[in-house]
């Protein structure tokens, strides 16, 4: 990897770690200092009410798939940034550093009003990270090989 495009690839990471945590804790005002453990969501098993209610059926799809594409181009970046790591140790790595980003956002929405820290959150936020890793894979076993340049010298 070029030192241009690992320089480009570290601004896009950073950027998106900041703009996850804006969307993870915004608006600031929501923070009032003190705790609120009951409003965690410990269990993400929905009760059969739950299932019943297509406003909570809506609700709970987009989370997910809010959730997951939020944390893929975390995934995305850090595995183009570990090349030099094998598979397994970058996905352990970049598991590691959404989980810490995802538990962290869900520690500032305790202290906070109007938002309900879950462990689904964090549970989609971690797939999401793993998706995002799994994707250069992907990637790079269905392209299409780099056509070969002939060394051409001047006649």
């Amino acid at each position: 990897m070029s030192p241009r495009t690992r320089t480009r690839d570290v601004s896009f990471l950073i950027l998106w770690v900041v703009f996850t945590l804006m969307v993870g804790i915004l608006p600031l005002s929501n923070f009032v200092g003190h705790s609120h453990w009951e409003y965690i969501k410990w269990v993400p098993i929905p009760t059969v009410e739950d299932l019943r209610s297509p406003k909570y059926l809506l609700d709970i799809s987009s989370d997910i798939v809010g959730n997951t594409l939020l944390f893929v181009p975390l995934g995305y970046f850090l595995r183009r940034l570990l090349t030099s790591s094998s598979p397994l140790r970058c996905l352990l790595i970049a598991a590691g550093i959404g989980g810490m980003l995802s538990l962290s956002i869900e520690l500032y929405q305790v202290y906070c009003h109007n938002r309900f820290p879950s462990i689904f959150d964090v549970i989609t936020n971690l797939a999401g990270t793993v998706l995002g890793v799994y994707f250069p894979l992907f990637s790079r076993k269905h392209a299409s090989p780099a056509p070969q340049h002939l060394n051409r010298t001047p006649n």
